[in-house]
Formats: structure tokens, C-alpha cells, sequence
């Protein structure tokens, strides 16, 4: 390249500028490859948390269902123990499904899987108890108002973001 005296731009008094303005047009292009390669990637987590979330829901809602159908089960037909205890293992395979979709999901610390094992342990412990082959009067069902909490505090927790 020649400046406009004819004379090469590598002795002149361009090559400063020059020199800065590559650097200028590299800077550029570093800072364009950076935000091509960030956006994609942020954009993958932002639909990968979508779908934990969406799969969170859907599994706190089927919860939900089991849980109503034990309740309504002990209202229509406390005797029938067979149904009954079929109510209670849908619900246990409900808890089991929602602590593997929620595992991952961007709960807030206080409804975590960790936090509501608790709920968990109750829960298998009032199954065991209403599925007692002696028992003869309906159990007291308290962890299910328990776990319901728990699931609407999550659905808020979910869809609020």
C-alpha cells in the first residue's frame, strides 16, 4: 500500500495509524466471535430451565390429581381398601416422578426436593399406616394438605420467572 505522495505506508507517518486501527478492527472482531459464541449458549440454558420448569409443573400438577384422589377416595369409599391402597401408590409413583423432574429445576432454596424430603418420609409413613390390613377406621391424611402446600408453592415459585 502507498500513501498519497507515492510513498509505501510501512516507513510513513500512516503506519501508527494503521497499526491502531487494526488493532481496533481485531478488538472488534474478538468482541463479535465473543457475543456469537455467548447467545446461542445463553439461549440453550434459558430453554433447557423452560423445560425443567415445564417438567416440574407437570409433574406437581399430576401430584396434585393423585393427592385429590386419595382425599376423594376416603370421602366416597373409605372401606374399599384394595382402591384405596391403589390411590396411595399412585400417589408414592407421583412423589417419586416429581422428585426426579424437580431435581433440576430453578427452585428457590426453600421448596427444594431436599427440603421437602421431609414431606416425603411423612407421606410413606401415613401409606403404611392407612394400608395396615388391621386398621380399621380411616387415617388422618395430614400430610396431604402438607404436600399440597409444597406443590403450590412451587408452581408459584416456577411460573413467576
Amino acid at each position: 500500500m502507498v500513501d498519497e505522495d507515492g510513498e509505501p505506508l510501512t516507513g510513513s507517518k500512516w503506519k501508527p495509524l494503521v497499526e491502531s486501527l487494526n488493532f481496533v478492527i481485531a478488538l472488534i472482531g474478538l468482541v463479535i466471535a465473543l457475543v456469537a459464541f455467548w447467545v446461542p449458549i445463553r439461549m440453550d440454558r434459558q430453554a433447557q430451565e423452560r423445560e425443567r420448569s415445564t417438567t416440574c409443573v407437570d409433574a406437581v400438577v399430576d401430584l396434585r390429581a393423585a393427592l385429590n384422589d386419595i382425599e376423594a377416595g376416603y370421602v366416597t369409599a373409605p372401606k374399599q381398601k384394595p382402591e384405596r391402597r391403589a390411590d396411595w401408590n399412585t400417589g408414592k409413583a407421583e412423589i417419586e416422578r416429581t422428585q426426579v423432574a424437580c431435581l433440576y429445576a430453578p427452585l428457590e432454596p426453600a421448596h427444594s426436593i431436599e427440603q421437602a424430603k421431609a414431606l416425603w418420609q411423612q407421606f410413606d409413613t401415613e401409606q403404611n399406616a392407612a394400608q395396615d390390613p388391621e386398621r380399621k377406621d380411616t387415617p388422618l391424611l395430614d400430610v396431604i394438605p402438607a404436600v399440597r402446600t409444597w406443590t403450590l408453592a412451587v408452581i408459584s415459585d416456577l411460573t413467576k420467572r
